[in-house]
């Protein structure tokens, strides 16, 4: 049985605007912390200021995001 080819997937994240330089460092492995991120634009919080933007990613990009932070971790400085 052939190995399952994974690089056809994409997975959306969403991340503060004003990580997504922090999530490309992180992936580019420059730092070593993931920041927060959300697999759902309806679990973002709304009290996010300033906005988010969705990031799609491959899935070894996305395997690296999610092995280093699970999406649903609540970070101290959102008020949901």
């Amino acid at each position: 049985m052939a190995e399952a080819n994974m690089n056809c997937m994409i997975v959306n994240v969403w991340i503060h605007h004003m990580q997504v330089d922090e999530l490309f460092d992180f992936l580019n492995m420059r730092i070593d912390k993931a920041p927060f991120y959300w697999l759902n634009e309806a679990s973002v919080p709304t009290s996010i200021t300033g906005g988010y933007v969705m990031i799609s990613l491959n899935y070894e990009s996305y395997s690296h995001l999610s092995s280093n932070r699970n999406w649903d971790e609540a970070p101290g400085w959102i008020n949901q």
